[in-house]
């Protein structure tokens, strides 16, 4: 499951549904940021899980959610 927050009062304003037991991440991608990417994982799924969730484990790319994400910041690391 994703969900989108309001950072200011902590409210729910939209639940995601995901066809998988376990969501590792989340990110948007797409020439315009506006696609979703969510990762999920299946191991140490249990048979019964792996039967109720046969798509655990995949990628998936969600689109039509009338919102973007953020590019970020170029940042310069100096590691030495």
């Amino acid at each position: 499951m994703i969900l989108r927050v309001d950072a200011t009062t902590g409210s729910v304003l939209r639940t995601l549904q995901i066809p998988a037991n376990k969501v590792t991440c989340a990110v948007f991608g797409g020439a315009d940021l506006d696609e979703l990417y969510v990762t999920t994982a299946n191991i140490r799924d249990t048979p019964e899980e792996r039967g109720k969730f046969p798509l655990g484990g995949t990628t998936f790319r969600v689109t039509g959610l009338g919102v973007k994400g953020y590019a970020g910041d170029k940042a310069i690391l100096d590691l030495e």
